[in-house]
């Protein structure tokens, strides 16, 4: 079967639209239409249904749609691989970063890493049960990650580098600021919260983790909102407390005094594969990585945390 056609399949269903997917492809309708005619000749069936907004796939059209998705994915890493081999580039490392690591620490991160001139890196931001997925699927060769997760682990290895817990943070219109005593469970559960970050995935129970109020708002993923609340509101989040205040954006006042035990610990760790051991690249890049993460350990004051 001609990839082609499944490429030009795959962009009228993104599209919903021939006459749109004309436009990208910078072919005319007819040209189109026939591609689509050959491909339903090959199947036996139509792949395309028309609606009154457009064109929709069959069940088949969709399946076959994703394959092309897939082709011009691929397509497209292809030409960026020929691309980085033309400009001397050895080898892609695709690395996943908790978000607030890399909104905290972006300058050395991105540093650090360009002084590398033989590699080329894709930094990706996302929830670190998504991320362990992709590792564990070959999608990322590291990822700077929460070291405490109940996932399937199994094939995987980990260094532990960066020390942490949660503290909980009080938004700077909160009557808790400025507090010498602890203060009780009582007098929190009387307070408005909100979630950052998912649950799922992490080695604490939800016991552990669950607050005394239902929250007002939940974010996953999105740091600059959340420093927006610390900064505007009075809501308590529960968050890694040397990673929150090495953003510079929260002031440590903001982390208050709770009495009972310290919060569950949110060590970051490198995860990698274990199938890649022994690979001199990525050993290189390991060590790189390891270096950096442990650097900002020891840089990074402990705020009065038991770590």
């Amino acid at each position: 079967m001609n990839p082609n056609l499944l490429q030009q399949l795959a962009i009228v269903v993104k599209q919903g639209s021939i006459s749109r997917a004309c436009e990208q492809l910078y072919i005319t309708q007819p040209t189109l239409t026939r591609s689509i005619k050959q491909l339903e000749m090959k199947v036996g069936a139509p792949l395309l249904i028309r609606t009154r907004y457009g064109v929709e796939p069959t069940e088949i059209g969709a399946r076959l749609a994703q394959i092309g998705e897939r082709i011009l994915a691929e397509s497209e890493h292809g030409k960026e691989v020929i691309r980085q081999w033309h400009s001397g580039y050895h080898h892609e490392f695709v690395i996943g970063i908790d978000p607030l690591l890399e909104f905290a620490a972006v300058s050395r991160l991105t540093s650090e890493l360009l002084r590398e001139n033989r590699f080329v890196f894709h930094l990706r931001t996302a929830s670190a049960a998504a991320q362990i997925e992709m590792l564990q699927e070959g999608k990322l060769d590291f990822l700077i990650s929460h070291a405490h997760l109940s996932v399937a682990q199994s094939a995987l290895q980990r260094e532990i580098l960066f020390r942490d817990r949660t503290g909980i943070f009080a938004g700077k219109l909160s009557k808790l600021i400025g507090r010498q005593l602890p203060v009780s469970r009582e007098e929190m559960a009387q307070h408005r919260w909100m979630i950052a970050g998912a649950s799922a995935g992490f080695l604490d129970t939800q016991r552990a983790l669950t607050e005394p109020q239902a929250a007002r708002m939940a974010l996953t993923g999105s740091i600059r909102s959340l420093l927006h609340l610390l900064n505007t509101t009075d809501l308590l989040v529960r968050l890694p407390a040397r990673l929150t205040l090495m953003t510079g954006e929260v002031a440590p006042e903001q982390m208050i005094k709770v009495e009972g035990q310290p919060g569950p610990r949110r060590d970051l760790a490198l995860w990698s594969r274990a199938e890649q051991e022994g690979r001199p690249e990525m050993l290189r890049v390991q060590e790189l990585l390891s270096r950096l993460i442990t650097e900002l350990d020891h840089d990074t004051p402990c705020y009065g945390l038991d770590l």
